[in-house]
């Protein structure tokens, strides 16, 4: 049996109206016969009775098929609603069920689903019809018997044709959330399995074209996790997703992930990078940049499908840290430092490449915050990566984890321009720039606070300036800021250093390097933490 490559999105904005046998009863009958029922009040949307509206009892696992319909059962019935816009079906097989309600003139439908027992009378209350749903989408055909193909939606009298291009379309559904499948020939026989969709009222969902015969999965965003506290939408944001032998496959992909791609819940492809892929050690970390990420949602998701034997990889990370985005260097540090020059790349189109200098060998790549990082000796181990300038407003981010705070310890360095850096005398993470007035500015010239870290803990360091304050975080949370500085970062054609300068060198790991020539806001920067940590629940992984 074919198993086609079907994609639909999740989880959208609507919820379905749901009950139990000891939900919401208004009545309950002993006897020895079964006697019991559903009822419900439906209004138009202006608030007027929805008099005469088609009411269509299905059981939930009901699928329609080809023909006259045949009800030998009273789980199946077809009533309408009376002159106040109610409907009252008696005498029901116990058992669970989907309740359709629509009106063509209208151009609306509901759905209601609940389950009933041999005594109770459930009273599905007052609610109103809303605007019909559309889905369209695409399935693959290559392999079939040549039968005609359909689309079933259990619990619905439903039954759409596939066209011969393997596209469809269901333009006159209630928002809910639906099963559908696939049936090949007399439409008796399901020739693929049931998969979800939440179609949501009045909207038309395309979900994606699905070449050859790929599987698919849902990456939800969840912003609603303690301590998020994500006050605003973010846009273009990179989202790390991590895989791993217990929550995925490995051997049903390519080794080096060349078949994976993603989509957002419309189908519209999303650009993305591989940092890694590991069948061997079953292990992933894939960045794909999103459209908008909400605040305070749980829903919300992107599509991941895989599974085409011929596939080519697509994995950009020039599209993902988009320059226009405000990206000016991204380092994952994952690199062999053995391989000489230009060996970390710059993952951004202005090409920043990192050489290994000091005593680096293939050695210094360890196990970081994510996939691999880079270790420092602390005496003379660091990468320059070009004359990286900044000016009216930029983020410095990294995560590092310190093997020695007894020194002074430079982790982002440029001469004369700006810096990120640890200070053994004072205690504390600095944050500063060099200005045309040709002095230092920011934390802690600024205000003398310091703020400590431990050594072996990964702390994730981020500051910014916006042309008038520099901010410090730590990991995720607004640490410091200083007075208004006015006076924009100075340019040099010293090089960038990652790991620090001759007397001033880091000890410890450092992974996640980027430089932007954006000031990223408090919910973007938590958001990065959050989702970067590890274990934070932002992310979540789901077939």
């Amino acid at each position: 049996m074919k198993r086609y490559g079907i994609v639909f999105p999740l989880f959208l904005s609507v919820l379905l109206f749901g009950c139990t046998s000891g939900d919401r009863l208004a009545g309950s009958k002993g006897g020895s016969e079964t006697t019991n029922g559903i009822t419900a009040a439906i209004h138009l949307g202006t608030g007027v009775p929805a008099s005469g509206s088609s009411v269509r009892l299905r059981s939930a696992d009901y699928v329609s098929a080809i023909g006259m319909l045949e009800k030998a059962t009273v789980d199946s019935t077809d009533i309408t609603t009376d002159a106040e816009g109610k409907f009252f079906i008696r005498n029901i097989v116990p058992g669970s069920y989907s309740i359709e309600v629509y009106d063509t003139a209208a151009g609306g439908a509901l759905l209601f689903t609940c389950t009933v027992g041999p005594y109770d009378t459930v009273d599905l209350g007052t609610d109103s019809l809303c605007p019909y749903a559309a889905l369209t989408g695409h399935i693959d055909t290559t392999g079939t018997t040549g039968g005609q193909l359909y689309i079933q939606v259990r619990g619905l009298e439903r039954l759409a044709t596939v066209n011969s291009d393997g596209s469809f379309m269901l333009n006159d559904l209630p928002g809910g959330n639906l099963d559908f499948r696939i049936v090949e020939g007399d439409a008796a026989t399901s020739a693929g399995e049931l998969v979800n969709v939440h179609v949501v009222a009045g909207d038309t969902i395309t979900v994606p074209v699905v070449e050859g015969t790929r599987t698919s999965g849902y990456i939800y965003l969840n912003t609603l996790i303690p301590d998020a506290n994500q006050s605003q939408p973010v846009s273009g944001f990179p989202v790390l997703i991590r895989f791993d032998s217990s929550s995925f496959d490995f051997t049903q992909t390519r080794p080096d992930g060349a078949d994976i791609r993603f989509s957002d819940a419309r189908g519209i492809p999303l650009p993305f990078e591989i940092e890694q892929w590991d069948e061997e050690l079953q292990t992933g970390a894939i960045w794909v940049r999103t459209d908008t990420i909400g605040n305070s949602t749980s829903n919300q998701h992107i599509i991941m499908s895989w599974g085409e034997a011929d596939a080519t990889g697509q994995s950009d990370g020039a599209a993902v840290f988009d320059t226009s985005l405000g990206y000016a260097g991204v380092w994952h540090l994952n690199e062999d430092a053995s391989a000489g020059t230009d060996a970390f790349r710059d993952r951004t189109v202005n090409g920043y490449h990192g050489t290994a200098a000091g005593d680096m060998t293939s050695g210094n790549t360890v196990s970081g915050i994510i996939g691999k990082a880079l270790q420092f000796n602390g005496t003379t181990d660091h990468v320059t990566a070009g004359a990286l300038n900044v000016s009216e407003q930029y983020t410095l981010s990294c995560w590092v984890n310190a093997a020695d705070l007894d020194t002074v310890h430079r982790i982002i360095w440029k001469e004369y321009s700006y810096t990120l850096w640890h200070d053994a005398i004072a205690g504390g993470i600095r944050l500063e720039h060099f200005t045309d007035s040709l002095v230092w500015r920011g934390i802690y010239q600024d205000n003398y606070r310091i703020h400590c870290i431990t050594e072996d803990s990964w702390y994730y360091l981020a500051g910014t300036y916006d042309g008038d304050k520099i901010r410090l975080y730590i990991n995720g949370e607004l640490i410091d800021s200083t007075q208004s500085i006015n006076y924009d970062a100075y340019s040099t054609n010293q090089p960038l250093m990652l790991g620090g300068r001759k007397g001033e060198y880091f000890q410890g790991c450092m992974d996640e390097v980027r430089i932007e020539k954006t000031a990223r806001s408090s919910d973007w920067i938590r958001l990065c933490y959050r989702n970067q940590m590890g274990g934070g629940g932002t992310v979540q992984f789901k077939r």
